[in-house]
């Protein structure tokens, strides 16, 4: 079963409630994650952001074994993200073999972040993108609609106490693959919660990337 096949049996498993209110979100942010996200060819925009032990990471240092893999994700409060998590570090061993790195971005902060990373015995860091400033660079920023805040905290799910702020401010589901130059290479961003970037998928473009540049360096 692939990773969105997975995903959406989840999703068919939520009240019916629920899934009205992301199927509207879905259609609200469809132009936003189709118009208003970076593209492949875009540069990437660079970030400092803290990992779940505090310690600072940096987009030149993860360049340095390019390709590099960024994702978003919402938390590790939702399952849908969890999931797709899980299977990205199925194949992390992978990505690192081929010389690349990966990276994931959460507007989450403090233990919460360490939460996601430790959790799920993730073998690529997790960063805090604090304030979503990086989502919003990206393109990737949208601002959680009221009545789907209210159905959340209504579960015991606070986004703003997870993030430190009252911006209620999420990523959309997005991936992003860069060349070693910063380039982008591959870009992909949803506001459907079950529309992932299969982990296989990316993977054969990181692989791909890998090539072109051997080929290249050897004079091909």
């Amino acid at each position: 079963m692939s990773l969105r096949e997975q995903l959406a049996e989840m999703l068919t498993l939520r009240p019916e409630r629920y899934r009205s209110l992301l199927r509207g979100l879905a259609e609200r942010l469809k132009i936003t994650a189709e118009e208003g996200v970076l593209k492949a060819g875009d540069p990437m925009p660079d970030f400092v952001l803290p990992d779940a032990t505090g310690e600072l990471v940096f987009s030149d240092d993860l360049l340095k074994r390019a390709p590099l893999v960024v994702v978003f994700f919402r938390g590790d409060w939702c399952p849908f993200c969890r999931t797709t998590l899980s299977a990205l570090n199925e194949v992390a061993p992978d990505i690192e073999a081929a010389g690349a790195s990966l990276v994931a971005l959460t507007p989450d902060t403090g233990d919460y972040v360490n939460a996601a990373s430790s959790g799920l015995g993730l073998r690529f860091p997790v960063v805090s993108d604090v304030d979503g400033a990086t989502a919003l660079r990206f393109g990737v920023t949208y601002r959680v609609p009221d009545a789907l805040y209210d159905y959340w905290t209504g579960v015991g799910i606070d986004i703003s106490a997870r993030h430190g702020d009252s911006s209620r401010l999420l990523p959309l589901v997005a991936t992003f693959i860069a060349d070693r130059s910063g380039i982008l290479r591959f870009a992909y961003a949803s506001g459907d919660i079950t529309d992932r970037v299969e982990p296989e998928t990316i993977l054969a473009q990181v692989r791909e990337i890998v090539n072109e540049v051997r080929a290249t360096d050897s004079g091909y």
